[in-house]
C-alpha cells in the first residue's frame, strides 16, 4: 500500500495570518513534489477563497468539491449526535480518498472562528495524528511583546507534541518588524524544532478597492484595473473643511464622502494627482 505524505498546518487562535504560512509551504511543497493535493478537513458555507487561489497558482487539477471534508455545521450536528470518534473517523475516510490520488498532501487546519466545535485544538491534533501528518503550529504575534510572542509560540508547540504530534516546525506570525529578532533568538533557545519569524505586513491584510466594490455592491464611476487593485491601507472619512481634510489623507486611504461634498473630491483627486499623497480611491455616499 502507497503511503502519502502529508504536513497539516495549524495553529491555537483565529487571526494568526495562517494563509500566508499555507501558501509559503504550498510553494515550497510544489517545488519539491510532482502531485500536490490540498486537503481541509472542516470549511464554512460559501466560496473557499484560500483554495481558489492555490488552484489558479499552481493548477491543480482539485475539484473545491474533493478537497472538504465536511462544513463546521454538519461537523458540530454529527459530533452532538454521534461523538467525536464517528467524526473523525468520517473525516479520516475523506483524507484518504484525497491521499490516495497525490504523492504528498498540505493539510489546511480549522480556522477557530465561531462555532460549536467544543476543542478544536483537541481536534486538528487528532486529525494529524489519524492522517499521520506532521505538523507545522502557527502563532499570531499581532499585539504581542517579544517576551509574549515567545511564550505563545512555546505553549502552541507544547500543546501539539502533548498530544503525540509530530510538530517540525512553529511559526510566529505577524510580529512587530522590530521585535523580529529578539522573538527568533528566545524561539531558538526554548523550541527543539526550527522556528520562523514573520514580520507583519500591512499589505497582506489590506483589501482591494475591487474587493470592497464588490462587498458593497458599489458602482465603478470612474477608474481601471489598476486602480482597483490598490490596496487600501486606511479610511479617512471627508465631513470636515477641505483645509482640515487634505492633511488627514494617509498614503493608500480610501476616502469616504458624501457625493454632495464636491470641495472634498476634488481636493483628494488633486492631492492624489500631485502624489502626496497618493490614496486608494474615493467611496461616495448617498
Amino acid at each position: 500500500m502507497r503511503v502519502t505524505r502529508s504536513v497539516y498546518v495549524t495553529g491555537v487562535e483565529r487571526g494568526d495570518g495562517r494563509q500566508v504560512v499555507e501558501l509559503g509551504v504550498m510553494e515550497l511543497l510544489t517545488r519539491h513534489v510532482d502531485r500536490v493535493g490540498v486537503f481541509r478537513p472542516l470549511v464554512h458555507d460559501g466560496p473557499d477563497r484560500l483554495f481558489d487561489l492555490l488552484r489558479a497558482r499552481y493548477r491543480l487539477s482539485q475539484s473545491p468539491e474533493s478537497v472538504f471534508g465536511m462544513t463546521y455545521h454538519e461537523a458540530a450536528t454529527l459530533q452532538a449526535e454521534r461523538g467525536a470518534d464517528e467524526l473523525v473517523s468520517q473525516l479520516v475516510g475523506r483524507f484518504h480518498e484525497v491521499a490516495d490520488a497525490y504523492d504528498y498532501v498540505l493539510v489546511l487546519g480549522s480556522d477557530y472562528a465561531a462555532t460549536s466545535l467544543p476543542d478544536e485544538l483537541g481536534l486538528n491534533a487528532r486529525l494529524a495524528n489519524e492522517f499521520g501528518a506532521s505538523v507545522i503550529t502557527v502563532v499570531g504575534g499581532q499585539r504581542q511583546t517579544a517576551e509574549s510572542a515567545g511564550a505563545e509560540a512555546h505553549n502552541a508547540y507544547r500543546a501539539y507534541e502533548a498530544q503525540g504530534c509530530d510538530v517540525v516546525a512553529v511559526v510566529v506570525n505577524r510580529v512587530v518588524p522590530g521585535d523580529r529578532e529578539a522573538i527568533a533568538e528566545r524561539l531558538a533557545a526554548k523550541l527543539p524544532v526550527p522556528s520562523y519569524v514573520l514580520p507583519e505586513d500591512p499589505s497582506l491584510s489590506a483589501p482591494t478597492v475591487s474587493q470592497i466594490v464588490r462587498t458593497l455592491g458599489a458602482e465603478v464611476l470612474l477608474g481601471d484595473q489598476t486602480g482597483l487593485s490598490r490596496d487600501v491601507r486606511d479610511f479617512v472619512f471627508g465631513g470636515a473643511m477641505l483645509p482640515s481634510f487634505l492633511p488627514a489623507l494617509t498614503e493608500g486611504c480610501l476616502v469616504v464622502t458624501p457625493g454632495d461634498r464636491a470641495d472634498l473630491i476634488v481636493g483628494a483627486l488633486a492631492a492624489h494627482s500631485a502624489g502626496s499623497p497618493p490614496i486608494a480611491g474615493v467611496l461616495l455616499t448617498l
